[in-house]
């Protein structure tokens, strides 16, 4: 299975009272997955880290999935963590999952074509690992289009809608390509 990579780095924290895109990008870089650490190296000063793996080709009609890492790189523990995931056309169900087992929960909403998340802050240096699934209409053509983004956000704020809301224009979205095939 051919996969690609993007990872995604932001430029400085943000302030604590409000929530614009610390996890944003700056630049963004589609890469293979071996080249993913390369990009990795130059963007250690970085408060936040993304890293998306999905697949380059998919079948209509199946379930596409990204897996994810959010990374800490800030110098002390981080504020909640908002992460969206959303999916323009072709898609009739979007849906993030965390590993079994696992000790966070993800608060994410269920929406048709996005998903928005609060997960807890992270301490330095630790990392979320999670899975976003679109499942794609069986009658949909061309490329699979995926934009995934998030931010550091006051502990106060629990609703992930509040968010995209009032930060969703200034939030740098990593963009997928996935080839539809028949």
């Amino acid at each position: 299975m051919t996969v690609g990579a993007t990872s995604l780095v932001s430029a400085s924290p943000a302030a604590a009272a409000t929530p614009p895109a610390a996890l944003a990008p700056t630049s963004a870089q589609a890469a293979s997955a071996a080249s993913a650490a390369s990009s990795a190296s130059s963007a250690a000063a970085a408060p936040g880290w993304i890293s998306v793996r999905y697949p380059i080709r998919a079948r209509a009609g199946r379930v596409v999935t990204y897996k994810i890492t959010l990374t800490n790189r800030q110098s002390r523990t981080s504020q909640k963590i908002f992460f969206a995931a959303k999916f323009p056309k072709n898609v009739y169900k979007v849906r993030i999952y965390v590993p079994k087992g696992s000790r966070y929960r993800e608060g994410c909403t269920r929406e048709r074509t996005r998903s928005l998340c609060l997960f807890p802050g992270l301490k330095k240096g630790k990392s979320y690992t999670l899975w976003a699934k679109a499942w794609v209409n069986g009658s949909a053509r061309g490329t699979l289009y995926g934009y995934f983004g998030g931010s550091f956000i006051p502990n106060h704020v629990k609703d992930p809608r509040y968010v995209m809301r009032k930060a969703g224009d200034e939030i740098r979205w990593i963009k997928t390509r996935t080839r539809l095939v028949r």
